[in-house]
């Protein structure tokens, strides 16, 4: 591999990584004006219910499964959001071995006002950026993650079609 695309892959991986770090920085941060609602469980298990479940309500496993995460540890964080009010857990009345968890009003009264504190936080950072640049960046937004789905489907695809995994277990 030429230095030059070393270099490049190098500052590739170190501005995503400075990225994901500054975002979440400013997230907690907005977040603290929030109500408390443990807003990444909450947003994926609402995502999940929306994406994979029914009737406003998803089963544990089925969660788990959705946001590749062991039992235990969903099980753990629904706890936590179960004492804090944000979702109710109930027995699954068409299978009494599963169990169904939804969010209560007062889980979706929280969720809409902590994205409401986010959209605000964003739409300032957004205002920090000169008009013809964020024009620019929102054009051009999906090219590389574009690029990277493409990219991973190929490989996965060839993996898959000589019957290797794919699933870079090192990251």
């Amino acid at each position: 591999m030429p230095d030059k695309v070393k270099m490049e892959l190098h500052g590739m991986i170190h501005y995503m990584g400075r990225l994901r770090e500054a975002s979440k920085r400013g997230m907690r941060a907005a977040l603290a004006t929030a109500p408390k609602c443990r807003f990444g469980m909450l947003e994926r298990l609402d995502y999940s219910i929306q994406t994979y479940g029914s009737d406003g309500a998803i089963g544990v496993s089925e969660l788990a499964h959705h946001v590749q995460q062991p039992l235990p540890a969903v099980s753990r964080g629904l706890r936590l959001l179960e004492q804090d009010g944000m979702v109710i857990r109930q027995t699954d009345p068409q299978d009494r071995r599963k169990t169904l968890v939804r969010l209560t009003p007062e889980g979706e009264s929280a969720l809409h006002q902590c994205e409401q504190v986010l959209n605000e936080y964003f739409n300032r950072v957004m205002a920090r950026i000169d008009p013809a640049q964020l024009e620019q960046m929102l054009q051009m937004r999906n090219v590389l993650i574009d690029a990277l789905e493409a990219e991973t489907a190929a490989m996965q695809q060839a993996a898959h079609t000589k019957g290797e995994a794919a699933d870079g277990q090192d990251l």
